[in-house]
């Protein structure tokens, strides 16, 4: 139904509102938009069925046009200033696929008509608006008078909050593979924004923000250091800056960490980066940026790379932990952890030929496997193949009965061994790097975490396979068995094959 070019999609569905212009595709419009706050777009058809997007400014079109499967969003209206031209189609298109209440107004007639339309519009948004605002302040009135009258947090709420603080790290955010790399400027002294740098903005808010990889392409030449500094845009304020000396700098990722996972509230944070002295600068790896245009590195100089983001990991915890002090604490309250993508997942396969008459194994959705245990033995079984992850410390999921009238406690596993054992090997133990004992699912509904811990960090790629099984004397009777939350534990030092690199403690004033 309607057609446009690569470049328009992030102006199509960003949040500004938009006027769509139909006009016949064999006479060209005059149309030209006025000043005002609307962004406006031209919608050519030959039929009433396909129309072709294009800016309504007179910019050059691209050819590469493609079908949109969603409509644009905030749309205020689809004006047809010539009544002859079928828009009836466009707007059952319009409803069917953006839902109800999404529709824009559909407006046959001249200039004065679509006016008087955006006036009824917008008066309509003014009062909307209005009532949403007063329900938030009657909202903020209810809450500040609970909270004069609150009682004291229970202490199973302030133990879960505990635990939550001190539970790992998460990767939160990772670019794609490396397509280039870019040399970081040189300035001869950090002072502030004035200095030649390299600048990559993040796709992160401050809070919660507990650290970064940066990926070296090549280490610096010499005497020199590389300086990265952390910014709230918002306020310009410094949450951290890492001085690293070339000598220190291999090829491969930078660990940049905090000392605790930050509690400040900035939705802006900034890298500005930048090299001093020696012979050669380091030069850092850059992803493709694809859409997300607005998180394009760019230096001073002009001289990034076009259409590339600095190749990053961003990790996350729960803010207002308390801050370690010492010399020579750690820099994480604990081995970082990462979800097993949900394409992993989504690839498990069954690995014992069982037969029942309804689905005993499958994927779901949202990462997570059915498994259902049809005898004592053998087991059903299956396994997931993962890619090679440097520092693999531990392998975990949560297993549930999904059904709360079971009465049978079944019996699950987890086994993590090197690729090419079957499931029999798994559960006698030829080629295992970490296994679980039988663990009992004791009661329906309720996850029961499974973890295989390593005894040694494993770099190469692993096989995880996975088992449930009836116990002794048991009955299959509503047995689904769902494992999912699969994750990751990585061994710092394995990983990154350095230790956390810790930003430069704060002068006192």
């Amino acid at each position: 139904m309607l057609h446009a070019s690569p470049d328009l999609l992030p102006l199509l569905y960003d949040g500004s509102p938009k006027i769509l212009v139909a006009t016949p595709r064999d006479r060209p419009t005059t149309f030209a938009p006025p000043a005002d706050a609307m962004r406006w777009f031209v919608a050519e058809t030959s039929d009433g069925a396909e129309f072709m997007l294009s800016v309504a400014d007179g910019g050059a079109v691209e050819a590469d046009r493609r079908r949109i499967e969603l409509p644009p969003t905030n749309v205020w209206a689809v004006w047809s200033p010539e009544s002859t031209l079928p828009i009836a189609g466009l707007a059952d298109w319009w409803s069917q696929t953006g839902g109800s209440g999404a529709e824009p107004i559909f407006v046959n007639g001249d200039a004065a008509i679509l006016r008087a339309a955006l006036i009824e519009r917008s008066l309509a948004e003014v009062a909307r608006l209005t009532r949403l605002n007063q329900t938030l302040i009657e909202d903020l009135a209810a809450l500040r008078e609970s909270w004069a009258h609150a009682i004291r947090i229970p202490p199973e709420l302030e133990e879960l909050l505990a635990n939550l603080r001190a539970a790992p790290p998460r990767l939160v955010f990772e670019t794609p593979a490396a397509n280039g790399d870019a040399a970081v400027p040189t300035a001869g002294a950090a002072d502030g924004g004035s200095s030649p740098c390299l600048r990559q903005r993040l796709p992160m808010g401050a809070r919660g923000f507990i650290g970064i990889d940066l990926h070296a392409a090549a280490p610096g030449v010499g005497d020199g250091f590389l300086e990265v500094a952390l910014v709230i845009l918002e306020t310009e304020a410094e949450i951290a800056r890492w001085r690293m000396p070339y000598r220190e700098l291999e090829t491969g990722w930078l660990p940049l960490r905090l000392p605790s996972a930050s509690a400040l509230t900035g939705r802006g944070l900034e890298l500005r980066i930048h090299a001093s002295g020696g012979a050669t600068v380091p030069r850092l790896a850059c992803a493709p940026v694809g859409l997300l245009r607005e998180y394009a590195c760019v230096t001073s100089t002009g001289d990034a790379p076009s259409g590339a983001m600095l190749e990053l990991k961003l990790w996350g915890g729960i803010p207002d932990l308390k801050a370690p002090t010492g010399a020579g604490v750690a820099a994480l309250p604990a081995n970082p952890v990462i979800a097993i993508p949900e394409q992993a997942v989504a690839a498990a396969r069954s690995t014992r030929d069982l037969t029942w008459a309804y689905p005993y194994f499958g994927y779901i959705d949202r990462g997570r496997v059915l498994l259902r245990p049809l005898k004592t033995s053998p087991a059903s079984a299956a396994c997931i193949s993962l890619p090679a992850k440097p520092g693999l410390a531990a392998l975990s999921c949560e297993a549930t009965i999904d059904d709360g009238l079971c009465k049978t406690r079944l019996l699950v596993r987890l086994v993590a061994t090197r690729p090419g054992h079957s499931a029999d090997d798994a559960e006698q133990g030829v080629g295992v790097l970490a296994s679980t004992e039988w663990v009992e699912l004791a009661e329906p509904l309720k996850p029961f975490s499974l973890t295989a811990r390593l005894p040694e960090p494993e770099p190469g790629p692993v096989d995880l396979h996975f088992f449930s099984r009836l116990p002794e004397g048991g009955k299959l009777d509503h047995g689904r068995v769902i494992f999912g939350r699969f994750e990751a534990e990585l061994d710092e030092r394995a990983a990154w094959k350095r230790a956390p690199i810790m930003p430069e403690a704060k002068a006192s004033p």
